[in-house]
Formats: C-alpha cells, structure tokens, sequence
C-alpha cells in the first residue's frame, strides 16, 4: 500500500508546517494553553513555518496540537535563563539544556489549538510514511491534509 511521505520532496512540496517532537512532560501546558514560549537547539530560520504540529514523545507518541506561530529567532542563552517564567522552565534546567551554547532558538505561539483527537503513530502510519522526527521536520503538502484529517483540525 501506497503511504504519503511526510517528508517534502523538494522546496515545491513544503507546507506551511513542521512537526516538533517534544517530551510529554510538555502535554499539560500543552493543553491548558499556557505554552506560548518554547527553546529548540535547532529552529527552521530560513523557511519559517506557519504551524508547529506538537509530537509528543512516548508514552504518548501522538501529535495532540498545532501551534500558530507567531515568530522564531535565535537569542542570546542569557535572554532564556532571564525568561524562565515564560518558558515555565527552572534557570537550572535552562543552563542544563543550553550547556555551552551562546545561542537558543526562540519558538513563540500566538495560539495552540488541540487536536480533536490525538493521532498516533498507528493513525498516522495508515496513510502516511511517518517517523517522528528527532527534533523537528517539514512536512509535505499532501501529508499536511492527512495530518489535519487524522487530528480533527
């Protein structure tokens, strides 16, 4: 049978979207919709997205919501550890993820919306070529359709 790549083939296939992979840790937050702020080690600059589809890892293994974002940039690690509160993360666990990086990206969410239901790696895998990415990838215009139709959105 015939699955979708999540991947784009090239520049001419890449939505608007990425997908995120994120601890599950981050589901609550996630769904009370107080994360608007979020550091990655790697942030798409150049192609930047519309949407973040959040890729919560096991146990949950599902994406659960999309964010609509508002804007991605690299700052400066102190300018993390002075917003702790926004990033609901201790300076500690901030200093732990930076190590000795001069620089964080920077997601920020005007809105996250919840999928009307969680897609699972089996919902997914129905239709779509789908592997979680190890921090985040683009996806393709046609999976973009399956995903939203599996979430509900």
């Amino acid at each position: 049978m015939y699955q979708i790549p999540v991947r784009p083939a090239d520049a001419n296939d890449r939505s608007n979207a990425i997908i995120l992979s994120i601890g599950a840790k981050w589901a609550a937050p996630i769904r009370s919709g107080s994360l608007t702020w979020f550091i990655r080690k790697r942030v798409p600059l150049v192609t930047k997205p519309t949407f973040v589809y959040f890729h919560m890892t096991a146990p949950i293994s599902a994406i659960i919501a999309r964010g609509i974002v508002k804007s991605i940039e690299q700052v400066p690690s102190a300018f993390a550890v002075e917003h702790s509160q926004e990033l609901q993360m201790t300076k500690h666990d901030i200093c732990s993820y930076l190590g000795d990086a001069s620089t964080i990206g920077l997601f920020q969410f005007e809105l996250t919306e919840l999928a009307s239901r969680a897609a699972t790696l089996a919902d997914l895998r129905k239709e779509l070529e789908y592997f979680p990415p190890q921090s985040y990838s683009s996806v393709s215009r046609d999976a973009l359709s399956v995903i939203d139709k599996v979430c509900g959105f």
